[in-house]
């Protein structure tokens, strides 16, 4: 190859890497996070903060060392600390995001990984709990059904004769509790007192 035709390849390999480059930086989560069970159940306030921790990344070299203070989250539209706490609880129990270090004193704030991605700097952070693609492993909770309540044996279920109205062996009162309105007898001309007959006798 002549100087001139390796110049002008040099100039083509050139002009290409500024075509590949971007000219704004973006924040990106792989499909296959995306297109898992974990991220399909995440709720709104917890995509946002796994947004805003993608946003974060620097080439993959900065990877748990990533913040989700109050005072850094709110500014894109976490609403209130109680939120961005549920929302951190939320991506850690579905293993999309691990503290790499709690917070602490002199002001340190907890630092955080996302699972897709390795973790190239660990100095300063603690890793004895951390899993590589952890959220490929979630799964979600178990529901639970309410109990349904076993049938009652005929001996635990209501006696009319049992009654406390039952007095010296006398059949018991027929009240509403024991005899249905619908079915009741309406008093016929048998059953009505015959006050002549008393005051003749």
């Amino acid at each position: 190859m002549s100087e001139r035709n390796f110049k002008e390849a040099s100039f083509a390999m050139k002009a290409d890497r500024k075509k590949s480059k971007v000219k704004h930086p973006y924040a990106a989560i792989e499909h296959r996070v995306i297109d898992s069970p974990a991220f399909a159940d995440l709720k709104g306030s917890a995509v946002k903060l796994l947004l805003i921790l993608a946003r974060q990344l620097n080439q993959h070299q900065n990877n748990g060392h990533l913040q989700a203070t109050w005072s850094y989250c709110r500014k894109f539209g976490i609403g209130s600390e109680d939120t961005l706490r549920a929302a951190i609880v939320s991506l850690i129990k579905h293993r999309l995001i691990h503290r790499t270090r709690s917070s602490g004193s002199h002001k340190q704030w907890a630092r955080y990984a996302v699972t897709w991605l390795p973790i190239k700097d660990r100095d300063g952070l603690y890793l004895h709990a951390w899993q590589f693609d952890a959220w490929k492993d979630w799964v979600p909770e178990k529901k639970s059904t309410p109990r349904k309540l076993p049938d009652q044996p005929p001996e635990n279920r209501c006696n009319p004769s049992s009654s406390p109205l039952v007095i010296d062996g006398l059949s018991p009162l027929k009240t509403d509790d024991y005899v249905l309105v619908p079915n009741m007898k309406s008093p016929g001309p048998a059953d009505s007192p015959d006050l002549n007959r008393e005051r003749s006798a």
